[in-house]
């Protein structure tokens, strides 16, 4: 449809249609509460040493969980 033709009614179809796809989204729950001290896991690089750890020697805390479903749509 040419933008020129699309009404205040198509619009509203349209939102309705992309609010539904946003609610559909399944809602998980954080895998890690707040305040969990945790490890981050690091990507080796293509001739790395088989010694070197796969994991951070650093110790992060869990501050905020931010909600998949604000950044979907």
């Amino acid at each position: 449809m040419a933008p020129s033709r699309v009404t205040d009614a198509d619009g509203l179809a349209k939102w309705r249609r992309i609010e539904a796809k946003r609610q559909s989204i399944p809602v998980m729950t954080p895998k890690y509460p707040v305040g969990q001290h945790v490890r981050i896991s690091k990507e080796k690089m293509k001739f790395a040493k088989a010694a070197e750890m796969n994991i951070s020697t650093e110790i992060f805390r869990i501050v905020k969980v931010i909600d998949r479903r604000q950044q979907a749509v």
